[in-house]
């Protein structure tokens, strides 16, 4: 009898972590970015910006965004100029 509580017990905390897992899934996916950042008029402002500047929000962790900048543009035009040659 003591081996069935254990295993009921051990599926209970399967089933725990399962759903906490779904909801820390469902937060982050579904709800942080449609409602947080929807309802929030500077952070629509901030990703407005990022996308008239064309810079990565990963970006933004690195210091010489400008040099960041310079080797994005290299990159396109290089992958630009093969897509043409094909």
């Amino acid at each position: 009898m003591n081996e069935i509580q254990h295993t009921t017990h051990r599926l209970a905390s399967l089933g725990y972590l399962c759903a906490i897992a779904a909801a820390v899934f469902l937060f982050f996916s579904v709800i942080s970015p449609r409602v947080i950042v929807a309802n929030s008029p500077a952070l629509q402002h901030y990703g407005e910006r990022l996308d008239f500047y064309e810079i990565h929000s990963g970006a933004l962790y690195y210091t010489d965004l400008k040099t960041l900048q310079e080797t994005q543009s290299a990159v396109r035009y290089a992958l630009d100029r093969v897509a043409k040659h094909k």
